[in-house]
Parts: structure tokens; C-alpha cells; sequence
């Protein structure tokens, strides 16, 4: 199948509007819901155990991350991956911090049984799920993106890198997590067989987005606005550039 392209992939969300609902670290929600807003998905947060089955059942694809867990959260989890997996809606695994505690862990090596479209860490998260990344994406079935300084993106049998970014995303909580939602939005209209290609558009449209806002912001408060700014900008010109082809 031919390869989707930057411009194809940005005006499929704009113009479909994909619903991706987040179970995502309570700090970085609202970043979070901006960043999808910003290229046209529709953001949900529900972690109500009585209605995130309902959420997810209309969602197109669904975000855990595990920044903010206990017992409640679980119980959410559980509910939105039965339902994700009842209607065939991707699912994103963001196992944060698990590298420091052992039941953060031993509880996201549970869920990657439950058969994510992708699992999306840092050099330290995935390093803990004792396998290199191909071997993870083999076992799982996953794509898994490993995030850094150079991103690299695999299915098991093919891998993509991207470079980009700037160190002031390192500096705003909550970068990496409203990215990984961005993913999600990526994944929700894409192709299967053009969802590797899918994961590398989205880590490459945030790091170049986040090359151009440092070189407007005075600091991380200013930074976190314009990378938003940015992002939305990516879109907006890829809807232009569509409509004049």
C-alpha cells in the first residue's frame, strides 16, 4: 500500500475529526486535550468507572497512561481496554515511570498482554520491559516508539527514526504525554498497514513543532503555548496545501 504522507495524514484528521479518549496523567490533561484540538481530533478524559466504557465505545482510539495509578484508575482501564477491544479501536500503552516502581511494572507488563497498537516509552520505560524494542513489538504485536534524543519507531520487522525537537520540551510537563494523544490521533485514521509510517508523521510533526516554538519563547511558560501554536499551524497549512493540490 502506498505510503501516507505528512500533508495526507493531517488533513485525514482535520477533515474526519477522530475522537481519541485519555486516561492520562491528571497534570497533563488539559495540555493534552489542547494538543488533539489543535489538529482537529476530539478529546475525552472520563476516568468515571460508570461511563468510560460508553466513552471509549465512541471513541476511535484510546490513550492510557499510566503517569497518574491507583486503584480507581485500574478499574477504569480494565473497563475502557474491554471496550476498546470489543470494537477494534487502537489503543496507545504510555508506560510512565514504570522503571521506578516494581508494581508499576509488574502492572504494565499485565496490560501489554491486552494487545496495544502501540506502545510508546522512553529509553528508561521501555529498557525496564527487560527487551529491546524489536523483540517488544514481535511478542506484543505492538509498534513500539522509543522516544529520546532520536526517536525509533518499529513493527518487529521494519523501524523508522526521527531526529528534532529541542530541550525545552523537556522543561514542560507533559510534552511527551500530549504527543503520545497526538499518536493516537494518527493511529485512529490510519490504515493498519500504514500505522508505523503513521507514529513516525506524529513524533516528527511534534519535534519540528517544538524546533520552531523555542525559537519564539522566552522560557518553558512561553514554550508550552507555542508549541501548541505551532502544531496547530502544521495543520492548518497541510488543510491549505490539500485543498490547492
Amino acid at each position: 500500500m502506498r505510503q501516507i504522507t505528512t500533508d495526507e495524514l493531517l488533513e485525514a484528521i482535520a477533515r474526519r475529526r477522530p475522537a481519541v479518549h485519555c486516561l492520562t496523567n491528571t497534570v497533563v490533561q488539559a495540555l493534552t486535550a489542547n494538543m488533539l484540538l489543535a489538529v482537529g481530533a476530539i478529546p475525552s478524559m472520563s476516568s468515571d468507572i460508570s461511563e468510560v466504557a460508553d466513552f471509549v465505545s465512541g471513541a476511535n482510539a484510546l490513550l492510557i497512561n499510566l503517569g497518574t495509578l491507583d486503584g480507581n484508575r485500574k478499574s477504569a482501564i480494565e473497563s475502557a481496554i474491554s471496550a476498546a477491544k470489543k470494537k477494534d479501536i487502537p489503543w496507545i500503552l504510555d508506560p510512565v515511570l514504570i522503571d521506578r516502581a516494581p508494581g508499576r511494572l509488574a502492572y504494565a507488563k499485565e496490560l501489554m498482554t491486552r494487545n496495544p497498537a502501540l506502545i510508546r516509552g522512553n529509553n528508561g520505560e521501555i529498557s525496564a520491559l527487560n527487551a529491546n524494542p524489536h523483540t517488544l513489538a514481535r511478542e506484543t504485536g505492538a509498534i513500539v516508539a522509543v522516544t529520546g534524543v532520536k526517536d525509533l519507531i518499529t513493527d518487529g520487522q521494519s523501524e523508522k527514526t526521527v531526529t528534532g525537537g529541542h530541550e525545552l520540551m523537556s522543561r514542560v510537563t507533559g510534552i511527551g504525554c500530549a504527543g503520545t494523544a497526538l499518536l493516537g490521533a494518527s493511529l485512529a485514521i490510519a490504515d493498519p498497514s500504514a500505522r508505523l509510517e503513521a507514529v513516525a508523521i506524529g513524533l516528527r510533526l511534534l519535534g519540528d513543532a517544538g524546533e520552531r516554538a523555542a525559537n519564539t519563547s522566552g522560557g518553558p511558560g512561553s514554550f508550552a503555548a507555542n508549541i501548541l501554536d505551532e502544531v496547530y499551524k502544521s495543520s492548518q497549512s497541510s488543510l491549505q496545501e490539500r485543498k490547492e493540490s
